[in-house]
């Protein structure tokens, strides 16, 4: 459950455990910040001088860096080596123990040089101490809460820290100040307000010692193996493994290596503020007010950050906040305004927030707890010693480069030193950002900016999922009554002849998860709960999701071909444009329940609503749910396959379903063969952005168009237009150029006539023109080969016409005996294969060669194109001929739909 704000806050603090150690932070917190101001005011009050003031009080801020520089590395080694619950209590007792003497010591020692040495020495070991009880800390918490609500507590943690116990800090020195010191006045030593400061801070470690021996036992759970195996290692060899971890791990080393980036930047920030408001012409107001407007962006970026980037991959945000903090300083560099200042600052902060968010969250949740207690430690001491050294570096360099004046003849120009550090800082930045992010990546190949985007929106893209592919994924999409289920199996049983391992499955029902989903979607019986379009879409994902987990990639992974009847595209189809629902959304959802497969080859087949619905209704077997709906509904689902098809067509084998079944396979096949030929560079990129474009839901009505594309070749277009004269006249065109056109046209008069032109010229055309009207009339056809031979054609009262087209092959033509005017005559050549049929739907039962359409494939085009010595024709005939169209027929872009195979079995499922 996704939770944000005051909802995610609550979620957290109603975990006991992280309850009571936040609780022990805040005060532990508060206890350092207000003794880190009331230390160095101490200091500064037991001497005279302004010198000797600040120089007290400068050490005792500057000796809380030291301990980092000299035991630093140790203090992990001693977080990972024992218990992390005891190793807390006894730094907090020794704390109470050290910041407690440093009033004491003042109570009895009337040398204030003495007291300012124990303070400082004070400091320093409590410091030291500290090393150690960070790193036990840090690592304690990712054990004692979800991962998933790690970010969150971090944001609690890191506010507290920074951001309440501070002011809180500065606020009851104020009062204390104020409410002890001004009514009473002539306090004693020990209840002057920056002393019982020094007390509240050592108490406070008290305190908190004793809720976590007796409040938080959990610290100490489920880790003794661990503790044991340390134990069993020196602590020089953990040492070397732990930066040997940080090293070896592309991982952990991008992201120590982007926050050490991160502090670097702000550190030369902070190092060159002064002299860089200077460069403005601004003094010190401007400094205090740039600083202010640091922490106000660091706040940002730990407070709203996550709410902005919401479902952002932490990895990406990571390396995406040092690139956006160092940019800014880089923009720093050129800004001219105290105005442009401060918006740079502004981001500088709220970058530098959200990578110290993302980090401490990734590290905590990301890093083994074997070693997470080094690697905290190395992350946060060095975070101060690369803070600590920018500071000082940036401001020796500012000083000693100081601004320049570069003359070139009248033109001068002033180039400061601050502006140099700053653009060389930024620049090195954003490299390393660019170089934590490459190395941190958990979603490769998917556009960043893209990725932004979608998260901002609340659907951020998926990546694909990586698993070994060796073999082929083929999927047969189209509407209803296509014929998907028929060339699956064809080809399923071409494949397994020869020698292919096969996997043949279908969307939804392909497992049994599926088939009680599937009976969800489509049951459409009386009774039948219709579920909502974005439920029903849901459900399809569901079982796409546990159907690609289960079947599809364990068959690719061992290099089967697997073949499935839809797949995403039918919910892009029928869920998108079908009802209506947000192509993109649907497109996200399916991405995402795949991991990103995509099919290596889709075979759409093509067929008209019209068409494809008659199939599903001469099945017999009723219709369900998707069947049902009206022809609107299909006629949107067909243009939004033809589009998702013409937006990859390197992937996808349009068809035309009206052709013959077996002319269907013969392509299919082709095409796969060539595929399985060239191996594994057919794979296809995994879907992770590439959302479809959305259907055209003003599609004009389909009823009367049909695209045919070319089964393997560009040669090889069948394209057919029926006529709008009322001759039903029809045009095949199966070559390539205009010339290679046949017309089949019946005559308007009695003689029956029907002109056929083949060939590639008029010299080409052969007429069949009936002798007479009588019922023993006869048409004669002297073929090419043999200019005796004879094709003699009966009158439909009998049962046959032969009409050889060539000298070894014979056709014979069995006239409709039904009332039918949409009954279908067969003519095939004898001893020939399924290529060469031909569907001739007659006019009546009495008239058979008055045809209303013809479907004839470029095989028996050529055949009949050998006749040389065709009879002469009459003028009119000729002036039709000579065309490239039939006269009344429409414009070559025009789409029709072709006859339905006879023979063309029942679909399958759809989604």
């Amino acid at each position: 459950m996704d939770l944000s704000g005051a909802a995610a806050l609550r979620s957290v603090l109603r975990i006991r455990p992280f309850r009571r150690l936040w609780l022990v932070l805040s005060v532990a917190s508060f206890g350092d910040w207000i003794g880190t101001l009331a230390t160095a005011l101490f200091a500064s009050q037991q001497v005279t001088g302004s010198v000797a003031q600040g120089t007290a009080f400068s050490s005792t801020i500057a000796i809380r860096l030291l301990p980092a520089l000299l035991l630093g590395p140790v203090a992990g080694v001693m977080a990972d080596r024992f218990d992390r619950r005891y190793t807390m209590v006894i730094c907090d007792i020794l704390r109470f123990v050290v910041y407690g003497s440093i009033p004491v010591v003042a109570l009895f020692s009337d040398s204030g040089g003495v007291t300012v040495t124990w303070a400082v020495i004070a400091t320093f070991i409590g410091e030291t101490i500290t090393l150690l009880w960070i790193p036990a800390k840090e690592a304690a918490v990712p054990n004692l809460i979800p991962k998933g609500r790690l970010e969150v507590s971090n944001q609690l943690t890191l506010i507290t820290t920074y951001g309440i116990t501070p002011i809180l800090a500065a606020l009851a020195l104020a009062a204390l100040d104020g409410v002890v010191r001004g009514p009473i006045g002539g306090l004693p030593d020990w209840a002057e307000p920056v002393q019982l400061a020094l007390w509240i801070n050592a108490f406070s470690r008290a305190a908190t010692a004793a809720v976590v021996f007796f409040g938080i036992k959990e610290i100490s759970e489920g880790h003794r193996e661990r503790r044991e195996r340390n134990a069993q290692t020196s602590m020089f060899r953990q040492f070397v493994e732990g930066w040997r971890y940080i090293g070896g791990t592309p991982f952990v080393r991008g992201l120590v290596l982007g926050i050490f980036g991160a502090f670097a930047g702000a550190g030369i920030v902070i190092g060159t503020a002064r002299f860089f408001t200077a460069s403005l012409g601004a003094g010190d107001a401007a400094f205090y007010l740039l600083f202010a407007t640091l922490f106000i962006g660091l706040a940002i970026g730990i407070g709203l950050g996550p709410m902005i980037v919401k479902e952002l991959s932490r990895r990406r945000w990571f390396g995406m906040s040092i690139v956006l903090a160092s940019g800014a300083v880089g923009f720093l560099s050129v800004a001219f305004h105290l105005s442009m200042a401060l918006f740079g600052a502004l981001f500088v902060g709220a970058g530098a927030g959200m990578a110290f968010l993302a980090g401490v969250t990734l590290l905590g949740g990301q890093v083994n707890d074997e070693v997470r207690g080094r690697v905290f430690a190395v992350v946060q001491i060095g975070a101060r010693l690369v803070l600590l050294l920018a500071i000082s570096l940036a401001g020796l360099l500012v000083g000693l480069g100081s601004s320049r004046t570069i003359s070139a003849g009248s033109l001068s120009v002033d180039i400061s030193s601050t502006r140099i550090l700053l653009l060389v800082a930024g620049v090195i930045g954003v490299w390393t950002g660019i170089s934590a992010f490459r190395q941190m990546d958990d979603k490769r190949g998917v556009p960043v900016l893209a990725d932004l985007w979608s998260s901002i929106r609340g659907r951020p893209l998926s990546p694909g999922e990586d698993f070994t592919r060796q073999g082929i994924f083929v999927v047969f999409e189209g509407g209803e009554g296509a014929g998907k289920s028929t060339q699956v199996t064809r080809l399923s049983e071409a494949l397994a002849a020869a020698g292919h391992d096969v996997v043949v499955t279908r969307e939804p029902g392909a497992t049994d998860m599926g088939a009680r989903i599937r009976s969800l979607v489509l049951a459409n019986g009386e009774g039948a709960d219709a579920p909502s379009p974005r439920a029903e879409a849901l459900l399809y994902a569901a079982d796409r999701a546990h159907h690609v987990a289960t079947v599809v990639r364990p068959a690719l992974a061992r290099g089967a071909v697997v073949i499935s009847d839809r797949y995403v595209d039918s919910s892009l189809a029928y869920q998108g444009a079908g009802r209506t629902l947000p192509v993109q959304e649907i497109s996200w959802l399916s991405s995402w329940a795949t991991g990103g497969l995509k099919p290596d080859l889709v075979v759409l087949l093509d067929v008209d609503p019209g068409v494809g619905l008659s199939r599903v209704t001469d099945r017999g077997a009723g219709a369900d749910r998707l069947e049902s709906e009206s022809r609107s509904f299909h006629e949107r689902v067909r243009y939004a396959f033809l589009d998702l098809a013409s937006a990859d067509p390197k992937r996808y084998l349009v068809l035309d379903a009206a052709r013959p079944a077996d002319e269907i396979a013969d392509a299919v096949a082709t095409r796969l063969n060539a595929m399985l030929s060239e191996g594994d560079d057919t794979h296809p990129e995994p879907a992770s952005t590439a959302v479809p474009p959305g259907p055209d839901l003003n599609a004009p009505d389909l009823a009367d168009t049909t695209v045919i594309p070319p089964p393997t070749g560009p040669n090889e277009t069948l394209v057919m237009r029926t006529g709008a004269a009322a001759d039903d006249t029809i045009v095949v065109r199966p070559g390539a150029g205009p010339d290679d056109t046949m017309v089949v046209r019946p005559a308007a008069g009695s003689d029956d006539t029907m002109v056929v032109r083949p060939g590639a010229g008029p010299d080409d055309t052969m007429v069949v023109r009936a002798a007479t009207a009588g019922p023993d009339a006869t048409m004669a056809l002297p073929p090419s080969d043999d200019p005796n031979a004879t094709m003699a054609i009966p009158p439909p009262a009998d049962a046959t016409m032969t009409i050889p087209p060539r000298a070894d092959a014979t056709m014979a033509l069995p006239p409709s005996e039904a009332d039918d005017p949409n009954a279908t005559q067969v003519v095939r050549p004898a001893g020939a294969g399924p290529d060469t049929t031909m569907a001739v739907p007659p006019v009546s039962s009495s008239s058979s060669s008055s045809s209303s359409s013809v479907a004839a494939d470029a095989g028996a085009v050529s055949a009949a194109g050998e006749a040389e010595d065709a009879p002469e024709t009459p003028v009119e005939v000729l002036e039709e001929l000579t065309g490239n169209r039939a006269v009344g027929a429409e414009p070559p872009e025009a789409r029709t739909a072709g006859a339905q195979p006879p023979d063309e079995p029942p679909v399958g499922t759809r989604p």
